[in-house]
């Protein structure tokens, strides 16, 4: 506190007033205990000086009043030791004049006091505003200083985040992709599922009507009638051999035709046992398929063949 109210007093301006100036002056102007009495003069010099040292007695309030003393501290010792001095040689008694001076100086330090408390406050108030501008501007700096690094790693994560999203919806269309391919092989394999018994019906079918149309030759040959003499049993045996030759001769083709149809097109020697798709030919043998890419018949590229079972 007193080095701040020295400081605060050099910013002031103030001259330098105090006891020090006191011990300077001459012994003659010198005023103890604020009434002007010395041990070197009696008591006529003392009422001829009166006025004289009423006269510096206003002077110096005057000067007390416009000026704040630097060291009223030791400026009291100083007085103290005087008046401890003028005690021995003297007891003055107290005038209204020394009681009014000591009252300005009192005043003059509690004038003091509170200016230095006053001021005191106002700088601790100013600190605490530049630390609180200070403290802002560290914030700042630090936000300036963070703020690249965060933006840059949103923006990887927004990326990440879109890339996943395209990713989520490539896989989604392939999924739908996959489902509509798995419907379509589903629906051929129903397809193809009944062209394979359509063509087992139609093979049974064509099957039995060989084996009737043999059976029905030989027993048309068997049912001649034995009436008449040798001539027309020799000429009727001869019509039913002729007959039934010619009937083992139109079997004979029929299986023959049948044969050339379900032979491999490819080695030509094995019967024909897969179905080519989407031309649906049974026109290959289960050993030749693998190394076909076309059908031998139409010539349309193969997608897909199944192994038909014929009984």
């Amino acid at each position: 506190m007193a080095i701040q109210a020295h400081l605060y007093q050099e910013n002031l301006g103030f001259p330098l007033f105090g006891s020090q100036d006191l011990m300077m002056m001459p012994v003659a102007d010198v005023v103890h205990n604020g009434c002007g009495v010395n041990s070197n003069f009696g008591f006529n010099q003392f009422c001829f000086d009166i006025p004289q040292k009423n006269h510096q007695q206003q002077i110096m309030m005057a000067e007390l009043q416009n000026l704040q003393p630097r060291n009223d501290t030791v400026w009291f010792d100083h007085n103290t030791k005087n008046n401890t001095s003028n005690m021995t040689t003297a007891t003055p008694t107290p005038t209204p004049s020394t009681m009014a001076f000591s009252h300005s100086v009192m005043d003059q330090v509690e004038k003091q006091r509170q200016e230095i408390d006053h001021y005191m406050k106002f700088q601790n108030e100013k600190l605490r505003l530049l630390l609180e501008e200070q403290r802002k501007q560290q914030f700042l700096t630090l936000i300036k200083k963070v703020e690249p690094k965060l933006l840059g790693l949103l923006r990887y994560k927004d990326e990440e985040l879109l890339q996943a999203t395209k990713k989520s919806m490539e896989l989604e269309d392939l999924l739908r992709k996959l489902e509509a391919e798995n419907q379509i092989w589903q629906r051929l394999a129903q397809e193809n599922e009944a062209m394979v018994l359509s063509l087992n019906n139609s093979l049974e079918e064509a099957r039995e009507r060989a084996m009737c149309c043999f059976n029905n030759g030989a027993e048309d040959a068997e049912s001649c009638c034995d009436v008449g003499m040798d001539e027309e049993e020799e000429e009727n045996r001869q019509v039913a051999e002729r007959e039934q030759n010619d009937d083992v001769i139109v079997v004979t083709e029929e299986n023959r035709e049948h044969k050339t149809t379900m032979v491999c097109k490819a080695c030509n020697s094995r019967s024909s046992s897969v179905l080519f798709l989407p031309c649906r030919h049974l026109c290959s043998c289960k050993i030749c398929e693998p190394f076909l890419d076309s059908c031998p018949v139409c010539r349309t590229t193969k997608k897909a063949s199944i192994e038909a079972l014929i009984f």
